[in-house]
């Protein structure tokens, strides 16, 4: 797996998106969740990269990418982001690649497909909900605290809450026993990256992050014109409004399928499921 940057210019403002890459082929970019970055993505990758050429962004502002440019400071939406995929795949002459994203990765995939539907074979999501208006208020008012340096350090046990807390509850700050959806978090090494790559996104670890929830309504997904694959986990973190989109009104190119869980039985669903991508495609 080589990692390397893309040279970007915009409006003489030069900056870089670091990826990662490996494999050979029909070209798959991935797009990993928030506030995380294409580490993250590393199973993954090695999975697609074993018969496509994939390439993992981490996401301008997290990871070791730059932010995005400053003309973008005041939008808060999707749309920087998808511009600035557009001129990522352009600078690394990807045409018309498959897209795989999670989480706020699948929400940037989806708000990018429904823009440029021409730049796009097919999408391969997982963690994809649905969320009401007055959810997405609910969720905005809890789930981004202040992660500001503190000189008592209290910023590193929030950080660290919200670490555990996120791999068992969804929302994470919301521990009642309804609200759990995992009993085993994991285990200290993998809470120290999602740490970490919280610290590397910064004080604006949260702008990809709220642009993200603010898109998971069902009329984008109704959008898509292109093969579309969403995977849900029967123990997805979303709970219930990942159980939305089995029920949703999708058209017929947006398949829904089932993954149990394991990471070895999600891992065999992704590849299958890229697999019929490239089927259809060809």
């Amino acid at each position: 797996m080589q990692r390397a940057y893309a040279n970007l210019n915009d409006s003489g403002e030069p900056w870089q998106i670091h990826y990662r890459e490996h494999g050979t082929g029909s070209a798959m970019v991935m797009l990993h969740p928030s506030p995380l970055s294409s580490a993250f993505l590393e199973p993954q990758i090695a999975l697609f990269g074993e018969f496509m050429h994939c390439i993992a962004w981490d996401t301008p502002g997290y990871g070791f990418s730059d932010p995005l440019p400053s003309r973008f400071d005041s939008d808060r939406s999707l749309k920087p982001y998808i511009e600035a995929l557009l001129c990522f795949l352009d600078c690394l002459g990807l045409e018309r690649p498959i897209i795989y994203g999670s989480a706020t990765g699948a929400q940037i995939a989806i708000a990018f497909a429904g823009a440029y539907p021409q730049h796009c074979a097919g999408l391969l999501l997982e963690n994809v909900a649905l969320f009401e208006g007055s959810e997405v208020e609910e969720l905005l008012n809890g789930y981004f605290p202040d992660l500001n340096a503190k000189e008592d350090g209290s910023h590193l046990f929030q950080l660290w809450e919200m670490a555990t807390q996120s791999t068992c509850f969804f929302p994470w700050y919301d521990t009642r026993p309804e609200a759990r959806r995992n009993n085993n978090p994991p285990p200290a090494p993998v809470l120290n990256a999602i740490v970490r790559d919280h610290m590397l996104a910064g004080s604006s670890y949260d702008r990809a992050y709220q642009a993200a929830f603010a898109n998971e309504r069902l009329e984008p997904l109704q959008g898509l014109t292109m093969p579309t694959r969403i995977i849900l986990w029967s123990d997805g973190l979303l709970g219930d409004y990942g159980e939305r989109v089995t029920s949703a009104p999708l058209p017929a190119n947006v398949q829904v399928q089932r993954a149990v869980s394991g990471m070895n039985s999600r891992l065999n669903s992704l590849q299958k499921a890229a697999v019929e991508l490239l089927a259809v495609d060809d």
